[in-house]
């Protein structure tokens, strides 16, 4: 109703028989239909409208060449919209242009160009209208922008729409206000038509299944947008796709439980409204969905709020912890475009809605004893001591997920332990599990870390106990790491004469893909008269290259990471030397190029002058 009246005060104000002297402002957030109700009404109106997106706009002289690329016969043809460059600026001389490609001339500009008319073409002058859209996007000065509508409404008496979202220009200027007042007669403040929209975006979802579900949910889309999308209708259509991108990898037996499907609606749509609007973080994904009483308890201790907290507040009618999808599958989606069907099936089967809850893991019922009788939380911590005596669980995430719990349940009173006595038996469990190898080397790469495994954060993550019980399993893995290093650094150089560029990018940072040994001192396992022997064993173009990795390996000195390789490859550089001497003349001339290239510079206190290695030089003059 509000926008019906809008058009109504618009097709008064465009009619020529009306003399009014001010400009109409057209108001409304980003995204809430300013522009297609304004292209809406001049579709339907007999004005003759000049219409110009200030968008990046930095002069008014921009302005007018858009004013003069429409009203010219030539420049205002479709096949000209590629050629907004040639401007009244740049006509210098007349020349043909062919406008479809089919090789003829379709007309010719003129060198004699006419001053700027902006009545071109009228029976009635007072027909024409100008509309300026996107004010607060424009990179003019307002005020100056502003004096250049008004001098086309005050002196050429010609009228003027403006549409902006005006709480952003009166944002970026102190002075809008006061300039406002000289020219614009009145303001109308668009509503965004979220039914209308909602339909017309339906029309965009190609997935019939999809759309027929929104269709059927129509109630539950307008209600999480009226309670999060700020205004915006583009924020809907974008969180209406994202939904899309998802949905189309549901089974039919995921389709055929609606109620869990609404909750994967809901909590799609509002993450996706809020990162499209720039709240939302994917540290602020991860500490909204499944986490809470994670949230409560920190916010009790630190009496801080945060923007999931926030985000929670917003949304009265979604339980984060209840939206069925994974947080992976759905940041994946979110902040790195990754849609995984496999991953989207598994995470919804994994979920409480399709599994049955015996068949629910251990550590999941117990998350969800918080929303339980205690009955269930009297069963559950039964059930987690028995399994932690017994030493069962060896899948680290699973177990993580124990620490927190126990420690949790110690804290209630539900298990008779304090906090300690969980720590110690947690440090006896990892040393156990360490005896027996089954110590899980950790993948650096990975989504998961100490404090979230399954797409869920760790219960009691932030407390000092369970930081002594993650990095004790951290040591532990980096225990495991390094007794690995002896049989890596053989099979590198085994791949060496056979694979150079293969080893570069696994030792050293580089663009193409992770380089896994790259922060690891794994040479540093070999003795370094026995890598030497391999090296001059080499043909001359892989001993450069042995050289050469080690020099890329080391030139940034990332941290202390490499210091102890650092020292071997001072050892092997020194063994190196030593056996020049002994080198043919062009092997020992190559040779010793590549070690004042490659590993001199890694070592700038050497007293040596590798450079002065010659011929006559003997062993004894290198000690």
């Amino acid at each position: 109703m509000v926008n019906a009246a809008i058009e109504r005060f618009l097709a008064y104000y465009v009619d020529p028989t009306h003399p009014l002297d001010y400009a109409v402002l057209i108001s409304g957030p980003w995204g809430s239909g300013k522009t297609h109700l304004i292209k809406k009404f001049l579709g339907g109106t007999g004005a003759k409208p000049l219409y110009v997106s200030l968008y990046g706009m930095t002069s008014v002289s921009q302005i007018e060449e858009e004013f003069y690329r429409q009203l010219h016969p030539i420049l205002s043809h479709p096949g000209m919209k590629l050629a907004g460059a040639v401007t009244k600026g740049l006509l210098k001389g007349a020349f043909k242009i062919d406008l479809n490609g089919d090789g003829k001339d379709d007309g010719t500009v003129s060198p004699s160009i006419p001053d700027l008319d902006l009545r071109t073409g009228l029976d009635d002058p007072r027909g024409r209208l100008l509309v300026f859209d996107d004010l607060e996007r424009c990179r003019i000065p307002v005020g100056e922008v502003l004096g250049f509508i008004n001098s086309y409404v005050e002196h050429e008496k010609l009228k003027a729409i403006i549409v902006a979202n005006e709480t952003k220009v009166m944002e970026g200027d102190d002075t809008y206000l006061e300039v406002k007042e000289k020219l614009i007669g009145q303001t109308l403040e668009v509503l965004p038509e979220t039914e209308a929209a909602f339909t017309s975006f339906l029309a965009l979802i190609s997935d019939q299944q999809t759309r027929r579900f929104l269709e059927a949910h129509a109630d539950v889309v307008l209600a999480v947008h009226a309670e999060g999308g700020r205004g915006n209708l583009r924020t809907l259509k974008h969180a209406m796709w994202d939904f899309e991108k998802l949905s189309r990898h549901f089974e039919q037996r995921h389709w055929d439980a609606p109620a869990s499907m609404a909750k994967v609606l809901k909590g799609v749509l509002a993450v996706s409204m809020e990162r499209r609007a720039g709240k939302m973080t994917e540290a602020d994904l991860t500490r909204l969905v499944g986490s809470t009483f994670h949230r409560i308890f920190r916010k009790e201790a630190t009496g801080q709020t945060t923007a999931a907290d926030e985000i929670d507040a917003r949304y009265k009618q979604i339980d984060f912890d209840d939206i069925v999808l994974p947080t992976g599958v759905i940041a994946g989606m979110l902040f790195r475009g990754d849609v995984d069907g496999d991953a989207i099936r598994a995470g919804l089967d994994a979920s409480s809605d399709f599994l049955q809850p015996s068949e629910q893991p251990l550590w999941h019922r117990a998350h969800l004893t918080f929303f339980e009788d205690d009955d269930e939380a009297d069963t559950v911590a039964m059930q987690v001591e028995e399994v932690f005596a017994a030493r069962t669980v060896k899948d680290r995430g699973e177990l993580m997920h124990l620490f927190g719990i126990r420690l949790w349940f110690s804290t209630l009173g539900l298990i008779d332990r304090d906090r300690q006595q969980v720590v110690d038996e947690g440090m006896t469990y990892i040393a156990a599990l360490e005896e027996a190898g089954n110590v899980a080397e950790i993948d650096r790469n990975s989504f998961d870390r100490d404090n979230s495994f399954f797409q869920t954060r760790v219960i009691d993550e932030a407390t000092p106990e369970y930081r002594t019980l993650a990095n004790a399993y951290g040591e532990a893995s980096q225990r495991l790491r390094r007794s690995k290093y002896l049989s890596i650094a053989h099979e590198l150089l085994r791949q060496l004469p056979d694979e150079p560029d293969d080893v570069l990018l696994d030792m050293v940072v580089n663009n193409v893909r992770s380089a896994p040994y790259w922060d690891q001192p794994v040479l540093a396992a070999l003795p370094p008269e026995y890598f030497v022997e391999r090296v001059l064993g080499w043909p001359p173009k892989i001993q450069s290259r042995a050289l050469e990795i080690l020099h890329g390996r080391h030139e940034l000195r990332h941290g202390d990471m490499l210091s102890t390789e650092r020292a071997w490859v001072t050892r092997v550089e020194e063994i190196l030397i030593a056996a020049l001497p002994d080198q043919r003349p062009m092997s020992r001339e190559r040779l010793r190029a590549a070690i004042a290239r490659n590993l001199t510079p890694l070592r700038p206190d050497l007293g040596l002058d590798v450079s002065a290695i010659g011929p006559g030089l003997e062993k004894e003059d290198l000690r």
